[in-house]
């Protein structure tokens, strides 16, 4: 019980962090997309956002899965030596990589040339907070990649539209923030692999054949996983037209609050599994049953982070639409907010389970997912776009969503016996739905709400539910993001 209070309390105080970047994060994403919407026209609001689109997209191939990779082995080796030349192992291919896509989507996008440039340096600085974040120390990463690069994103294109210029000096902008981003990434690498954290594991050697062995189905997987989050703005743009691309962005964009949410405990939780599964005291069921206990408990804080979001764009999703403009209140996006609310809080209710399934050495299944997910997700928008507009593109997003999670949860049930939780999880799901979603959802009914008294009313809302967290801080856990100390509730 205590070694589980220990896991817990570290990734609440790692995610406590993180989910602070995530908020400021979101918020300034939220900002640059509503200055873009409100200040260009949407045909050239499209445009940039299919060309970031590809631009993360090409991020992550270029990261080949490093990211993982140095999650999983940084930890296991003592040598401060081992550790940069695990780095310098990770870092010469994802560099040549940044600087091939950099080119080829040139060649092939037009719209990417005033982007593309900065693509290595944003390879570099994801691969030195990956090896920071991989010590275990989220601080910079959180500073870095979550306040800093963001806000300057914000502050550039606002500049850019404030001063009238071109559409393509918006991409141009954009971009000229991972400068920043890089140098500090670096700096921060720098000082962490001065003062190395021991080793969990007991010393352990890795091979580059060792490492990429691993690594390169993380890196698939992450190409896959990326291109199902952003591709379908890329295909409503090639198969519909910018506009279309700009107003379904602005109808899904609301999904980067929960996923970050999310992500802001599933990356803490990562070196804990880790910290676990490397662990020699106890028996095999003992560490079961402490990756079972903080699996559950994890899964019910996502919950409590990520729903209220998803809900409150559900119950009123023309008015969280308002706020874009006139020209995004279609019913075509209304239908896309709702479409994609309904699978994100499915997917946040499966929990980091892939962040597991990858930590015990299952990186090809995982692999096998997304592509799964990606096939789904590429061929439904294929088939629906033409037929149902940018409605075809969210259904075809939401069930490869809802599918690789579903594959994830079987898989990692079978193979280790996760034991889920499903009191903490049901209460986590129930506090959320009744304090943010009914409320919400009869208000719409009773007299519909623009979109400043939706915005009022969801304040209200979470101050109720804020007090129900509070009041239920004990069986949801959430008293372990306090200093006090005190036993688990059983799950």
């Amino acid at each position: 019980m205590t070694d589980t209070s220990e896991h817990l309390r570290a990734v609440a105080r790692g995610s406590t962090a993180t989910l602070l970047g995530a908020v400021l994060s979101t918020v300034a994403g939220f900002g640059l997309v509503l200055v873009v919407t409100r200040g260009v026209d949407p045909d050239p609001a499209g445009r940039f956002f299919a060309a970031s689109a590809l631009f993360v997209v090409a991020l992550a191939a270029a990261g080949l899965g490093t990211d993982t990779g140095l999650a999983r082995f940084v930890l296991r080796t003592d040598e401060p030596t081992a550790v940069r030349r695990l780095v310098v192992m990770a870092a010469v291919p994802v560099l040549v990589a940044a600087g091939g896509l950099a080119l080829a989507l040139a060649t092939w996008w037009p719209d990417t040339r005033w982007l593309v440039w900065a693509l290595p340096l944003a390879a570099t600085s994801d691969l030195c907070l990956a090896a920071v974040q991989a010590h275990a120390r989220f601080r910079a990463a959180v500073l870095i990649e979550r306040i800093v690069r963001p806000a300057a994103q914000i502050v550039l294109v606002t500049a850019v539209v404030v001063a009238g210029l071109p559409g393509a000096a918006l991409a141009l902008a954009w971009g000229a923030a991972y400068l920043l981003s890089a140098v500090l990434a670096v700096r921060a690498l720098h000082r962490v692999l001065r003062t190395p954290r021991p080793a969990v594991g007991g010393g352990e050697a890795v091979t580059p054949r060792a490492f990429w062995r691993f690594t390169w189905a993380r890196g698939a997987a992450r190409i896959a996983q990326v291109g199902v989050q952003r591709l379908d703005i890329v295909l409503v743009a090639w198969l519909l037209s910018p506009t279309d691309a700009a107003i379904y962005t602005v109808a899904t964009r609301f999904v980067v609050f929960g996923q970050l949410a999310n992500q802001a405990v599933s990356s803490v939780v990562q070196p804990r599994f880790t910290l676990i599964l490397a662990g020699a005291e106890g028996d095999a069921s003992a560490r079961r049953a402490l990756l079972s206990r903080v699996f559950a408990v994890t899964t019910g804080w996502s919950v409590l982070l990520a729903w209220p979001v998803y809900l409150c764009v559900a119950a009123s999703p023309l008015a969280y639409l308002g706020w874009f403009g006139p020209a995004y209140t279609t019913d075509d996006a209304r239908t896309v907010a709702l479409v994609m609310a309904g699978g994100m809080l499915v997917a946040v209710a499966s929990g980091p389970v892939d962040t597991l399934l990858l930590m015990t050495g299952r990186s090809t299944r995982s692999l096998a997912n997304t592509l799964v997910a990606l096939v789904i997700d590429v061929g439904g928008c294929l088939l629906l776009v033409p037929r149902m507009g940018i409605a075809g593109a969210a259904l075809a997003w939401a069930v490869a969503v809802v599918v690789r999670c579903t594959l994830a949860v079987v898989q990692v049930r079978g193979d280790i016996g996760l034991l889920p939780g499903r009191r903490l999880l049901l209460l986590a799901a129930a506090v959320p739905l009744g304090c943010v979603g009914l409320p919400l959802a009869a208000l719409q009914l009773l007299g519909g709400l623009s979109p400043a008294t939706w915005l009022l009313a969801a304040a209200v809302v979470a101050v109720g539910y804020a007090a129900v967290v509070w009041r239920l801080r004990a069986r949801l856990a959430v008293d372990l993001f306090l200093p006090a100390r005190r036993e688990l509730v059983p799950a």
